[in-house]
């Protein structure tokens, strides 16, 4: 009789081989974080845009408080390096993310319960913007510790298309969230709409961080580097310095405009929630198809030459469409829709990956939190200075013909500008798996020349 200790066990997920169970915990993971990511896209749709904004504006906030309040979350950034130092110390992003997750996002609890204990809407507005501080000073810090786990989860070979994918199905929920909210908005009094509206989203919110409990976590290796020596390191890294420039720029370009085209859709061209929410979906529904194709594109061609391309078009194309529209027209702004989608489509995916592939992947966590601190001061003095500026400009409005020329145009042809420069800098960052831009010209000859209908016979 054959000895029962001698037959083979039965296979179980201990016994399996190492690669084959990280493999089944990679694909587990790569599920859940969409799953994950579309409860958390629906608290941050509902905790930002045209629900704060409008909340804002509500409460009688004046420019500089509005462009405050957009650029609080990026002055927190600059404590993303001690952030992700302290995971490094503690060894595990996931129960890091699970504990930022939990007090960042219920501290939006207190706008819910505000009107219960203050009275006064300026105390309301001031209360609002220690609210979006201390909530981004965590969701900030929370960023660099699930953009590395999601890096060393992702196959390299498929992050583009991974990402565009999974940035288009976000976008599709959160085009669902933004029709809801705003189509509420519109019926339910206020504050009463906005206080549901911010319930909502911080329970759907706890959800999305339990789901962070399930993720598959590579093995992260403690460190006891000082943390000024981490950051010191980066530094030194030339192709890492290379890259800072362009963020940096490119976040003072963008927020020079950002904090303002929301409050120029409600209070220039009179757009209510609901037709805000649309023009979300139209950009939204165009990047779920449009990011993956994207991530296609990147995967063979690069992430820097499609920076390249996606960056010129957000600098040329959105700021005339904002301009072109008018209160009785909204063409322009539904096209501003599609092009949102062409052009972020394109730069939401291909900026995180080129930060990924030119941070050493050991290093990875410091890189990615050093680029958010830099980029996110940059862009905080950007915005502060785009209240004052439009201060400024709006007592230089102009007539031209039958067209009201105001301060929000000239500070969209501003951004503009500076946004159509911002390829120039992407020159010098090396990437491994780039094509020089002679190649790049002659695929898409190829492509073109094998889509002609005639042959040869």
């Amino acid at each position: 009789m054959a000895d029962v200790s001698s037959s083979p066990a039965l296979p179980g997920p201990d016994s399996m081989r190492p690669d084959l169970l990280a493999r089944q915990r990679t694909r587990r993971t790569l599920w859940l974080s969409v799953v994950e990511g579309s409860f958390t896209q629906i608290f941050l749709v509902w905790t930002s845009g045209s629900v704060l904004t409008g909340l804002m504006l509500h409460l009688g906030a004046t420019p500089r408080q509005l462009a405050a309040v957009v650029s609080i979350p990026l002055l927190v950034q600059m404590l993303n390096p001690f952030f992700a130092w302290l995971v490094m110390q503690l060894g595990s992003r996931k129960q890091f993310m699970i504990h930022a997750g939990l007090i960042g996002r219920g501290v939006w609890l207190v706008p819910v319960l505000m009107p219960l204990f203050l009275t006064s809407p300026a105390a309301m507005v001031q209360a609002m913007l220690a609210v979006v501080l201390w909530s981004a000073l965590f969701q900030s810090g929370l960023g660099p510790a699930w953009a590395s786990l999601m890096a060393d989860v992702v196959p390299d070979a498929s992050r583009g298309r991974y990402f565009g994918l999974r940035n288009g199905l976000l976008g599709i929920v959160g085009t669902a969230a933004g029709l809801g909210a705003g189509w509420f908005l519109d019926h339910t009094p206020a504050p009463a709409g906005f206080q549901m509206v911010l319930l909502v989203a911080v329970l759907l919110a706890l959800i999305g961080i339990r789901l962070y409990a399930f993720h598959y976590e590579p093995r992260l290796v403690k460190t006891e580097t000082p943390l000024w020596r981490l950051v010191v390191e980066t530094f030194r890294d030339r192709n890492f310095r290379r890259f800072l420039w362009f963020a940096m720029y490119w976040s003072a370009a963008v927020m020079l405009a950002a904090p303002f085209v929301i409050p120029y859709f409600f209070q220039h061209l009179h757009m209510t929630f609901t037709q805000l929410a649309i023009w979300s979906a139209i950009a939204s529904v165009s990047t779920l198809f449009i990011g993956s194709w994207w991530g296609r594109i990147a995967d063979r061609i690069g992430h820097k030459q499609v920076l390249k391309i996606t960056t010129f078009l957000a600098g040329s194309v959105h700021p005339a469409c904002w301009i072109l529209a008018t209160p009785g027209n909204l063409t322009f702004v539904w096209i501003s829709g599609l092009m949102d989608a062409l052009s972020w489509g394109g730069i939401n995916s291909a900026m995180f990956n080129l930060s990924v592939v030119t941070a050493p992947r050991d290093k990875r966590m410091m890189y990615l939190a050093v680029i958010g601190a830099i980029t996110g001061l940059t862009g905080f003095a950007a915005g502060l200075c785009s209240g004052v500026l439009l201060d400024w400009l709006i007592d230089h409005d102009a007539h031209l013909g039958g067209f009201h020329w105001t301060g929000y145009h000239s500070l969209f042809a501003i951004s503009g500008l500076l946004r159509m420069q911002a390829w120039w800098l992407l020159g010098p960052v090396q990437e491994a798996r780039a094509l020089p831009t002679r190649e790049i010209l002659r695929w898409l000859w190829m492509r073109t020349l094998n889509l002609l209908p005639w042959r040869m016979h």
